[in-house]
């Protein structure tokens, strides 16, 4: 559900997973790591493995306007969310609705950096997309949980490694932890699921970091609607708190779906 956006103040987590049982006691070393993402994979909800071929949307979103003593939200421009998927190839981001909004380059630029950290967050990469430039280990395997840990061996990747601890007994992702040498630091995230087409699904992260010596949290949450055939999410609302008070709070909705399904 991506792990790239969690570098970012608005720390985006869009990670999913799975359902199956695993028999205990059981050693690292009888586990892989590439088929714990298989399996973890296979029962989480992604649209694309289930037929989506593309989808493009309108984006309505929010900001809350912090000057208000209210809970008063401000407009933002339209834009539109498109994604393509083929032969296991994504390629997903969004777009100026050129007919709805006239806006300088600067501000299509800034726009679409907010932007480009939620594409993950319709729709998730696979577990195995978002740790392909990972190298993993089982670093322990319990009744109760399976600790994997990953590091990047880009000098260049902007989050050094992964901390994943699984739950066994329902096969999904208990928490995660990031570790990068800028801020945000301390990143920690959990989640909350539902289940879509009998498979996992995220419908709220709780997330805490550390930056200029001060505590933030995050709460991001999502609303998901049947279109044809594929549960998509609808709606997303993130909450960034400083110390306690909010300091950032966005409302996202995708809707005039166009859906393209594999033949």
């Amino acid at each position: 559900m991506a792990f790239n956006s969690l570098a970012r103040l608005l720390v985006v987590f869009w990670v999913a997973f799975f359902s199956t049982v695993l028999s205990p006691p059981v050693s690292s070393a009888q586990l892989k790591v590439k088929d714990i993402l298989n399996k973890l994979d296979d029962n989480y909800y992604y649209p694309q493995k289930n037929g989506l071929a593309g989808i493009s949307a309108r984006l309505e979103w929010e900001q809350r306007d912090m000057s208000s003593a209210s809970e008063t939200y401000l407009k933002n421009p339209g834009f539109r969310f498109n994604a393509e998927f083929n032969n296991g190839i994504s390629s997903k981001g969004f777009s100026i609705d050129e007919g709805t909004v006239i806006l300088s380059d600067d501000e299509k630029t800034q726009y679409l950096r907010i932007l480009n950290n939620y594409a993950d967050a319709f729709i998730p990469k696979t577990l195995l997309e978002q740790l392909s430039n990972y190298s993993g280990e089982v670093i322990s395997a319990k009744k109760r949980e399976v600790l994997l840990q990953f590091e990047s061996s880009d000098s260049l990747e902007t989050v050094k490694g992964y901390g994943l601890i699984v739950d066994p007994a329902n096969w999904r992702l208990a928490s995660i932890q990031v570790r990068q040498e800028n801020e945000p630091l301390n990143v920690e995230g959990k989640f909350k699921y539902t289940r879509k087409g009998g498979r996992w699904a995220v419908v709220e992260t709780m997330t805490s970091f550390l930056m200029n010596d001060q505590n933030f949290s995050e709460r991001t949450e999502y609303t998901y609607k049947k279109f044809k055939s594929f549960w998509l999410v609808h709606k997303v609302r993130q909450t960034v708190r400083r110390e306690g008070q909010i300091v950032l709070s966005y409302r996202f909705r995708l809707v005039d779906y166009e859906v393209s399904s594999e033949n």
